[in-house]
């Protein structure tokens, strides 16, 4: 198939648009904008979509700037005819018209039908399945922005899998790969596979499996359901032997027993109601006697406790009294030193304030004697001119431009030496004597004696003269800057710019100096401490008899390290009088609570023999009162020995009890009530288990459950015939899968080999493309082999996709040829913008190649100058027709017959 030509009407941007394709290379320029885009995606839906198709595919065609509906006609050739296309894409109403050069003309669906088997598929695309439309012919029409995407991901229709299966059948070595029995059989087993499961393998609703494994459960399901009742029926004949048993057991073990427990408990509780009150007499008596006892040996004891707090109380008040006198003495003397403390530190103070006082007034000498050296500085400063490093650097610059030109001019002027003459030698008028140099840097006459005139130019040609302005302007420039300083040259402007920098920066330090002295309020700080010394001496004199006491009353005074020894020394001394104190303190502090403590201990004791004085009172009454009723012993005696022989028979009856329950029984009365209950309960369930037993034995469960048995087995012997004959169609299925996976690389190996040779003109050194084949699946694992390790194809960088998904377009339109009269058009829509410049000229020699060998191209760029190379081959065959600029209203043709180039403006 072969794109001849369009036209374009009101589609989008392009009211009209009318070209020619190339017979192997089309290149469309244009600029962003331009319209490059649209015109291949109305080629494509031309080809693709259903003329009445309608919704976003007919809608994205629609002209906004146009009136009228979108029209697109195709000239191409397919099956050794020429076909022309028109489609009018109006909705419902939308037309669609195909014929040849042999006559033939169809309209409508017969066109659409027609157009489709032409392009190798059964029907166009309808406008609601719109999705589907990009897959067509996705492989040969590169859209902008998807140059990077693996050809071969995917639907298995982008790619036209099995056109491209059958053609790499026809061009392997040995024939065909596969026959059309092995595909009957093949397929034949995939229709009776699919009879019995779905595609993820599982059993397939309502097929024969299914329906035998529902009989199979139904079956089972009967036969679980006989082998319940024949369980049923002898459950329930051994929960009534059960009862009976258990009722025997109530009736003649249980019900005695408990019967004989009760009566006993009753004769107990009996007798030991009148044994109560003379048991309890008996009690009371033996427990007053014995608190009597208590009572009386607690009293001794608090009697001898009393005596013992009473001295100690006694005690504490003496040594409480000792240690207030000493507290008393202590504070006296840390009075007194606190008084001397005072005076140190006065005396200290004053020192301080005299060495503060000095400090100051070494401050104001220093700060007197830093103004005057200052002042000196800017003196001296004054005194020399104000040259700075630019006008030193200005001054040294105009002498090197001097010297400069003084050098240019000596070297391009001529020079005279008058070594002997014995004639006249004039220059310029002027006689030069033997001996005699001058420098010629103009034109000269010279005259020897009188028969010999001769004129000298230096040499330079009009440089000289322009070295000689510039010598004068030099010297002009350094004379000006030399007036204005009043100076004789660089090297005195030199000395005297550093003797400012060096006089500048002691005074600087001089400043420095002066910021490092506190000079602010001098003098009305030295007043301020000479009021506060006044006010110290004052205090001290007042204090002389203490000073007199501390051995500095004479009149010399102490320097400030006594002082301060003296003072650590009190300080000392101070610290242990101080914890003197605070011993003593806490003594008495202790002594005190001590007290309290006692004084509370003898009212508590105090108070405690009053108790025990009158509980002993009312004891002796009552034990007085309890011996005027004396009791009978023997009686007594008797009756205990009959409650404890009754004692003995109920303990002995209740360890029976507790030993048959296993535990904790509780008491025989509320047993003797659950046995009650539980006679009734199985009484009860005794008569439903005989209507069970009745009801399931109705019909005989035996013989059911062997008829069920029997069906079942039926059911499950016709489950497993299926399921193995399902198994079986599996396994040959899975033979003849990996029959054809054996076979993959033979379809794979050929592409490869296809993709090869592309790779190979685009780079010196070409790298080794991998894929491989999934019967199933189809073609994927695109990869390429670089050096010793192979990148998948979504690890390569964006411009090597891009040259990667070229090359196997490339090489699947080179293998699918044949199926299309042997031409198969391939549209690059700005394919390569990821691609390096490096990389250009070996993309152009893939192209190259695929022209060479038949591939219709269709290239779309931004870039025209990238391309130009490819329409070189068809300029040197002696194109006439330049191309022209197609755009807006405007149409034109190119007529180049091989290779052409369109210009969209």
């Amino acid at each position: 198939m072969r794109l001849i030509a369009c036209r374009l009407q009101n589609v989008r941007r392009h009211r009209e648009l009318e070209l020619e394709f190339g017979r192997s290379l089309t290149l469309i320029t244009g600029a962003n904008e331009s319209g490059k885009s649209t015109l291949v995606e109305a080629l494509h839906k031309g080809l693709f979509l259903r003329a009445t198709a309608t919704g976003r595919g007919v809608e994205e065609l629609r002209s906004r700037l146009h009136a009228g509906l979108p029209e697109v006609e195709i000239r191409f050739e397919a099956g050794a005819e020429c076909w022309r296309l028109r489609k009018r894409f109006a909705g419902a109403s939308g037309t669609c018209q195909l014929s040849n050069a042999s006559g033939l003309a169809l309209s409508g669906a017969e066109a659409e039908e027609r157009l489709a088997a032409l392009l190798g598929y059964e029907a166009p695309v309808e406008g609601r399945r719109i999705a589907q439309l990009p897959e067509r012919w996705a492989h040969l029409w590169v859209r902008q922005g998807d140059a990077g995407l693996n050809p071969l991901e995917g639907s298995q229709e982008r790619y036209d899998h099995q056109r491209l299966i059958h053609q790499l059948q026809q061009q392997g070595g040995s024939g065909a790969l596969e026959s059309n029995r092995d595909r009957l059989v093949l397929e034949q087993i995939q229709q009776q596979v699919a009879t019995l499961y779905t595609a993820t393998g599982r059993v397939k609703a309502g097929s024969p499996l299914a329906e035998a494994q529902r009989r199979s459960q139904e079956a089972a399901a009967a036969l679980s359901s006989a082998h319940q009742q024949v369980a049923d029926l002898e459950a329930a004949m051994e929960q009534w032997r059960s009862i009976n048993e258990r009722l025997h057991a109530i009736d003649q073990r249980q019900r005695p027993a408990l019967l004989r427990e009760l009566d006993l408990e009753q004769r107990t509780q009996l007798l030991q109601a009148q044994l109560q009150p003379l048991l309890q007499q008996q009690q009371d008596q033996r427990q007053l006697q014995e608190q009597q006892h208590r009572e009386q040996q607690e009293q001794a004891q608090l009697n001898t406790r009393l005596n013992d707090l009473l001295q100690e109380q006694q005690e504490s008040s003496k040594q409480r009294d000792l240690l207030k006198q000493q507290a008393q003495q202590l504070n006296t003397t840390l009075r007194q030193m606190a008084q001397r403390q005072e005076l140190l530190q006065a005396l200290l103070d004053r020192q301080q304030l005299d060495a503060e006082a000095e400090q100051l007034r070494e401050h104001q000498r220093q700060l007197k004697r830093l103004q005057g050296e200052a002042e000196t500085l800017k003196q001296q400063l004054a005194g020399l001119p104000e040259i700075n490093a630019d006008q030193v650097r200005q001054l040294r610059h105009a002498e090197q431009q001097l010297a400069q030109a003084t050098a240019r001019c000596e070297a391009m002027a001529a020079g005279i030496d008058v070594i002997q003459a014995d004639q006249p030698v004039i220059l310029n008028g002027e006689t030069l004597a033997p001996g005699e140099r001058r420098r010629i840097d103009a034109s000269a006459s010279l005259q020897v004696g009188a028969g010999v005139r001769l004129e000298i130019s230096p040499g330079g040609g009009q440089t000289l003269p322009q070295a000689l302005e510039q010598q004068r302007s030099a010297r002009q420039l350094l004379e000006q800057l030399l007036q204005q300083l009043s100076i004789q040259g660089s090297e005195q402007a030199e000395q005297i710019e550093r003797q400012r920098q060096e006089l500048e920066r002691d005074l600087s330090s001089l400043r420095q100096a002066a910021k490092a002295i506190p000079w602010s309020g001098l003098q009305q700080r030295l007043d301020q401490l000479a009021a506060r010394r006044e006010r110290l001496l004052r205090a001290i004199a007042e204090q002389q008899t203490l000073l007199d006491g501390l051995g500095l009353g004479d009149t010399t005074p102490m320097h400030e390290e006594q002082l301060l020894a003296l003072q650590e020394q009190l300080r000392a001394t101070n610290g242990e009088h101080s914890q003197e104190l605070e011993r003593c303190n806490q003594q008495l502090h202790d002594g005190e609570l001590n007290l309290q403590r006692q004084h509370a201990s003898l009212e508590q004791l105090r108070s405690r023999s009053a108790q025990l004085e009158g509980s002993l009172q009312v004891l002796g009454q009552r034990l007085q009162r309890l011996d005027q009723q004396p009791l009978d012993q023997q009686a007594l005696q008797s009756q205990a020995l009959v409650l404890h022989n009754l004692q003995a028979e109920l303990s002995e009856l209740k360890a029976e009890r507790r030993a048959s329950a296993g535990g904790d029984a509780g008491s025989a009365a509320e047993q003797l009530q659950a046995l009650e209950q539980e006679k009734d309960l199985l009484l009860s369930q005794r008569g439903q288990a005989e209507q069970r037993c009745q009801s399931l034995g109705a019909v005989n469960p035996i013989a059911e459950l062997e008829q069920r048995q029997a069906a079942w087995e039926e059911a499950d012997a016709e489950r497993a015939r299926i399921e193995r004959r399902g198994e079986a169609l599996q396994h040959l299925l899975q033979r003849f899968h990996a029959a054809q996976s054996a076979l993959a690389n033979r379809y794979s190996e050929p592409l490869r080999a296809a993709i090869t040779p592309y790779l190979a003109a685009m780079a010196r050194d070409p790298h080794q493309p991998l894929l491989g084949f999934d019967p199933q699946q189809g073609f994927q694992d695109l990869q390429l082999r670089q050096g010793d390790e192979a990148f998948a194809f979504e690890r390569l960088s964006g411009g090597m996709r891009e040259q990667l998904a070229a090359a196997v377009r490339l090489a699947m339109a080179d293998v699918l040829k044949p199926a299309y009269a042997d031409v198969l058009p391939l549209v690059f829509d700005d394919a390569f913008t990821n691609t390096d410049r490096d990389r250009l000229a070996g993309l152009r020699q893939m192209l190259e190649r695929g022209l060479e060998q038949g591939i219709q191209i269709v290239l779309l760029t931004c870039h025209p100058d990238d391309y130009q190379p490819l329409l070189l081959p068809q300029q040197t065959q002696g194109t006439k027709n330049p191309p022209e600029t197609l755009g807006g209203m405007e149409k034109g043709l190119m007529a180049a017959p091989e290779r052409v180039l369109v210009a969209l403006s």
